[in-house]
């Protein structure tokens, strides 16, 4: 199937619109801020923003870049979308991540103010298991998102 971007693009758009400087300084606010949007909205801008991190630099740049606070609300867009081995993918990165069972609120604001120390210091032992998940994310060309996400779109406006 050829994936029309588009409106997937249209969709971020629409998502990212609200964004500015000042929301994004507070952690709180930006996670509502996602957790407020449309269903559509939300889900194409977590799952897109876990993608094109984890593309561009792995599942240690989606924790260290502050993306990381969306993990759990991503994982159940995944599902959603029927992205399951991406889900599990993310699931097992944020629990290598959140060793420790933070409830999610403390893991959020550790993540967003980079006092995660194992991500912060990019510890070798979680690095390398890191990227072993960043290898299997990017083998994943059955499960592709841009289809799941744009299959899940079109369910939407129909509904």
């Amino acid at each position: 199937m050829l994936v029309n971007e588009n409106i997937i693009d249209e969709i971020y758009s629409k998502a990212v619109k609200g964004l500015h400087e000042e929301l994004l300084k507070n952690c709180n606010d930006w996670y509502n801020y996602a957790l407020n949007l449309p269903i559509n909205q939300q889900v194409v801008y977590t799952i897109a923003v876990l993608n094109w991190q984890v593309e561009n630099g792995g599942f240690h740049q989606y924790f260290f870049n502050s993306y990381g606070q969306f993990a759990y609300l991503t994982i159940k867009n995944l599902k959603l979308i029927g992205a399951d081995k991406r889900a599990e993918l993310l699931d097992i990165a944020t629990q290598l991540v959140n060793e420790e069972y933070l409830i999610e609120d403390t893991f959020r604001h550790l993540i967003f103010n980079r006092e995660m120390q194992k991500i912060v210091d990019f510890d070798e032992i979680l690095f390398n298991k890191l990227n072993e998940l960043d290898d299997q994310y990017y083998d994943m060309g059955e499960e592709n998102v841009y289809d799941l996400l744009e299959d899940f779109l079109n369910q939407q406006s129909k509904n």
